[in-house]
């Protein structure tokens, strides 16, 4: 009668996407129109300084991702298995981790300020001064991004996607009022447009102490053991392939700036930098998507919910597909017009923008589908997997084509990106085909097949006519999986349950499916997702919804006037277990009656 549907993970997708694009349009929009105005007011010359600071950027975003993003991963896969402790103790280290090594990078960069610059300019005497000046200030928000951004993801997770976005849209608008008044009415320069981005973040702090102080929120500091420093580097692996590409796209720019400075001048330097701000407009769609994927994904990782995550994941690729193909279309059709934004006017700087964005245009299809693989397989922790797409795509395969096209023709150097993509995907396809031979996974997304249950996955109304069709078809599953057995032994050797244990989970289900309509849907009309497992030993019951909250296990029978009749006192009688959580907004309850202790009875 009823199949499972990707109604309620369709909603918490859309829930979560339009706060997560909203933060990565606020972050991404501020970099673009700063260096609007950087170009418009300062001049060519110091976008390329900006341009040039690149690097330093990248090594600042990857000591964050290391620690941020592992460390929302890790607390999500906990809270998918309902270790809220864990997560606490992970919330916490994740912090004291991030601020020691944010704060080691900073004493780094100041005192090594000059020599990187130069390095960077290549000698370039003016240059270096622009970058040093822009950078100097720029570096101190280490350890305030560590605290800001890094709260936005554990936000997230916590489930709380409004509030992230509203500590971006802060940070970001102050940064931009602070760059244009810095420049236009103090003559700051580029000392003033690096430190309105530390002023930027500082801002975000107001925005991050209404979470910090609200009763709602499950993840909260506690007083670290010294055993659960032990978790740091676990949590470093889970990050490792985002703050990987960092490093790798530190590399990647000192290589291809040098190619750019030397075959196409200042001016083809300030076309990659107007390559890189367009390639904003899709970044915040895909990041956008990716931060929604990751604590929504960790979590159904944790429970081990794999039609969930292809639900999850199919809905986002859709979107990002779509929105990747807009701008590249925009991209293709505006090149000039794009450039002119930035401030080149010159005949030559537009000669040269113009295929390089169009050359470059080809690529984002191909990126966003390496970046949403690889941010799955680093939350389903397939980290070498990640790893790998991360080192072709972002170092190995786009310097080697740069490299071919700078011998041939430096104009084409654009090309390399979108070979590298396809490249990288042909990889991956090859990767795949050899992992799912090696192990029992199906799919792109390689997710596991389990051979140790066999489990009856459905979606209803949140009505109470539709609890009793769920009753009867969970009675006919129950019955008929009863008459079989798993693990080592063969599947017809008979190990039956009784017609009882099937009554069992069919009142189970029935009852709890009855309250969560009149309680939790008073207002709205939800769907609830139904999961029963049977296994040799266990019959599972697990139930999700997105209503208001409510623990049954706090339940309490004097309150049976607001519910279903004492049913819930009847289904705690009946089970061996039960438990709850409020994950992402959703109510997921697990009811487990033993097969063993039916057979006694």
């Amino acid at each position: 009668m009823y199949e499972r549907t990707g109604t309620l993970m369709q909603r918490k997708f859309l829930e979560y996407l339009i706060p997560s694009i909203l933060v990565n349009i606020a972050v991404y929009v501020t970099t673009v129109v700063d260096s609007i105005i950087v170009g418009n007011m300062l001049g060519e010359a110091a976008l390329s300084a900006v341009g040039l600071s690149s690097p330093v950027i990248y090594s600042i975003n990857a000591m964050y991702l290391l620690f941020a993003i592992g460390g929302a991963t890790c607390a999500s896969i906990a809270k998918g298995r309902r270790e809220t402790d864990n997560a606490n103790r992970i919330f916490t280290i994740t912090f004291a981790a991030g601020f020691t090594a944010m704060f080691a990078l900073l004493a780094v960069f100041l005192i090594f300020m000059k020599l990187i610059t130069s390095a960077l300019a290549q000698g370039n005497q003016a240059l270096a001064e622009m970058t040093r000046a822009y950078l100097t200030p720029l570096v101190c928000s280490g350890p305030i991004i560590m605290l800001i951004m890094g709260m936005g993801q554990f936000v997230r997770t916590d489930g709380k996607p409004k509030i992230a976005a509203y500590i971006a849209i802060v940070m970001n608008v102050t940064n931009i009022i602070l760059t244009y008044s810095f420049i236009r009415f103090f003559d700051m320069g580029l000392w003033g447009v690096g430190l309105s981005t530390v002023l930027g973040y500082t801002a975000g702090i107001f925005a991050v102490i209404p979470y910090l102080r609200s009763k709602e929120r499950t993840l909260r500091f506690i007083k670290p053991k010294n055993v659960d420093f032990a978790q740091i580097p676990h949590i470093a692996a889970i990050g490792s392939p985002k703050a990987l590409r960092q490093g790798w796209l530190f590399l990647r720019t000192l290589i291809l700036n040098g190619l750019i400075v030397s075959t196409l001048g200042s001016t083809g330097m300030a076309a990659m930098a107007v390559c890189s701000n367009a390639f904003m407009l899709i970044s915040m769609f895909i990041s956008g998507t990716n931060d929604t994927l990751l604590p929504i994904a960790g979590t159904l990782y944790g429970e081990k919910d794999y039609p969930g995550i292809r639900f999850v994941v199919r809905t986002g690729f859709k979107f990002l597909i779509a929105a990747c193909v807009l701008v590249m279309v925009f991209l293709l059709a505006f090149p000039g017009e794009i450039g002119r934004l930035f401030g080149i006017h010159s005949a030559e700087g537009i000669a040269i923008v113009k295929p390089a964005l169009r050359m470059y245009a080809l690529s984002l299809p191909l990126y966003s589908i390496n970046v949403m693989l690889y941010s799955f397989y680093q939350t389903t922790k397939r980290i070498k997997l990640a790893s790998l797409i991360v080192s072709l795509n972002s170092f190995v395969f786009v310097t080697l084509f740069a490299f071919m096209f700078a011998g041939i023709n430096a104009n084409l150097i654009w090309l390399a990106f979108v070979l590298s993509d396809a490249a990288t995907l042909i990889v991956l396809f090859g990767a795949g085909i050899h992992i799912r031979r090696k192990e029992n996974v199906a799919g792109i997304l390689l997710l596991h097949k389990d051979l140790q249950s066999i489990s009856l996955d459905l979606s209803i109304p949140a009505a109470v006519e539709a609890a009793t069709g769920l009753s009867e078809q969970v009675i006919q599953f129950c019955r008929k999986q009863g008459m079989r057995t798993f693990g080592s032994l063969p599947m017809e050797r008979i190990r039956s349950t009784d017609d009882s244990g099937a009554m069992r989970m069919g009142i189970a289900v029935e009852e709890m499916a009855v309250n969560t309509a009149l309680y939790g849907h008073k207002k709205n009309k939800g769907v609830i997702d139904v999961l029963v497992r049977v296994t040799d030993d266990e019959l599972i019951l697990r139930l999700r919804d997105d209503g208001a909250p409510f623990d049954p296990v706090k339940y309490q029978p004097e309150e049976e006037s607001e519910f279903a009749m004492g049913g819930i006192e009847m289904v705690r009688r009946l089970a061996d277990d039960i438990s709850y959580t409020r994950q992402l907004g959703f109510n997921v309850t697990i009811i487990t009656i033993k097969r063993s202790v039916l057979k006694e009875k």
